[in-house]
């Protein structure tokens, strides 16, 4: 005959198997909150598909898993558009957990002791030996949660174990710690952005330089978005203000190129211009697929494209490094990737009026095949002309850096240019470039430039193919 303390075991195993799991709203969070038995007991946060985070935090003979199911995009944009609310988000999810994880530990208690005694119950079909199945249940409930509680260690939070991709964002965005701590005065300087946007364009009415007419091509040049939702804005505000034709991003709009980012890139629909992309080292081909989604994107991919009068010609990055530790291994690859695209480029009839191409280590190949090359990756911007007259225009970090612009009290600034382009030759004319401060700024800058004004004094590095910075 079957031990009352076995099916009060085993009852209890499935009760929690089948009923076990809490289900809730965290902010904008759907998260599953589960307790489950183990022999060692932890804790563990499932980011799918991005990989875990495992915590020590106790010797109990129970997990918790906690599992974020999905993210409220509508609401977290909520947030990105009332810069003041995300200062109390952090609060908001700690308190919100710390709610759920008590319904959720009372619904696993009954949960089990209700299984436990169903289950001798049904098979036993005796009320002495139910109610000893019932304590037997209740006492491992009491005891696993008892003995979880006096192991409890709060300082394990400082040495989570990552699984999956996951593992590799230490070293993709550096120390956390340091930019959780840096996020509330960053969070806080977000609405300053995009107010500072029209102080700059305001000072441009009034610069005693070249003036755009209403046939001038206007062209928006970001790069290296990196993740940050606070380039949005920015972008929407510029485009807006400018009154640009065309956007074009030369790469790197996300971290590491995981499906779970392609939900970053669907404000790219709500910009109401075409948006042009060519993938960069961080961009996968996902990436470059979700970008391609939007109606008025256009996705360089080796073939000229028409757009906003400009014919624009691209390729993407022939690598995907987005982790640290395999970064500077490609050269050849990038080489040989850049030689074939730049063979394509020169035969192209009639010739592009734009190359864009994220990584201009390799520029001097596009020598005399286009008047302009459009790049980032380096997060620094720079303007040189080579032999042939080609002008290469390298883009800083539109996303400051993304989260690695929270690492460091030098803080990475908010790169992005507006183009103006002669309607009749679709050549470059003069452009306006725009630094807005990063981390703890609130500064905004604008330079105009004039085509042929300062082409002798930008000619940039003595070397003009210098080597991929290790931290893009």
């Amino acid at each position: 005959m079957a031990s009352p303390v076995a099916l009060a075991l085993a009852g209890a195993w499935l009760g929690l198997a089948v009923a076990g799991t809490t289900q809730a709203y965290v902010g904008p969070l759907a998260i599953d909150v589960e307790f489950r038995p183990a022999f060692t007991g932890e804790s563990v946060i499932h980011l799918d598909p991005v990989g875990a985070v495992v915590l020590d935090t106790h010797s109990g003979p129970v997990t918790l898993d906690i599992s974020v199911r999905q993210v409220d995009l509508d609401g977290l944009s909520g947030y990105v558009a009332d810069p003041s609310s995300i200062a109390g988000l952090d609060e908001q999810i700690t308190t919100g957990i710390q709610d759920v994880l008590v319904d959720a530990a009372v619904r696993a208690a009954l949960t089990a002791v209700i299984g436990g005694t169903l289950a001798a119950a049904l098979v036993l079909r005796s009320v002495r030996q139910t109610l000893l199945a019932a304590g037997v249940a209740t006492a491992a409930v009491v005891g696993s949660y008892g003995l979880s509680a006096l192991t409890y260690d709060p300082e394990s939070v400082r040495e989570p174990a990552y699984t999956g991709p996951l593992a590799a964002a230490p070293q993709l965005i550096g120390n956390a710690e340091d930019i959780a701590t840096n996020f509330d005065a960053y969070a806080d300087q977000l609405a300053g952005f995009v107010a500072n946007v029209a102080a700059v364009y305001d000072t441009t009415l009034n610069l005693q330089t070249f003036q755009p007419n209403d046939d001038t091509i206007r062209v928006l040049h970001v790069s290296d978005l990196h993740l940050n939702p606070a380039a949005w804005d920015v972008i929407d505000s510029v485009a807006e203000q400018y009154d640009v034709d065309v956007i074009v991003d030369s790469g790197d709009i996300v971290d590491q190129g995981t499906p779970l980012e392609n939900s970053y890139v669907r404000p790219i629909a709500d910009l109401g211009r075409p948006y042009v992309f060519v993938k960069g080292n961080h961009d996968s081909v996902a990436t470059a697929a979700a970008v391609a989604a939007a109606p008025n994107a256009v996705v360089l991919d080796g073939e000229p494209a028409e757009v906003g009068g400009l014919r624009f010609m691209g390729a993407p990055d022939p690598r995907f490094t987005p982790d640290k530790s395999v970064r500077g291994v490609f050269d050849e690859q990038l080489q040989e990737g850049t030689e074939e695209f730049a063979e394509a480029a020169g035969d192209l009839d009639p010739p592009p009026d734009v190359i864009v191409y994220h990584d201009p280590s390799n520029a001097e190949l596009f020598d005399g095949i286009a008047p302009l090359v459009l790049s980032g990756h380096a997060h620094k911007r720079d303007t040189y002309v080579l032999d042939e007259g080609t002008r290469v225009m390298v883009q800083g970090s539109t996303g400051g850096a993304g989260l690695r612009g929270l690492r460091d009290e030098d803080p990475t600034p908010v790169d992005l240019s507006v183009l103006y382009f002669d309607p009749e030759t679709k050549s470059l004319v003069a452009w306006d470039d725009l630094t807005l401060g990063g981390l703890g700024q609130t500064s905004a800058e604008i330079d105009r430039h004039q085509a042929g004004e300062d082409d002798g004094a930008a000619q940039g590095p003595e070397n003009p193919s210098p080597a991929p910075d290790l931290e893009n």
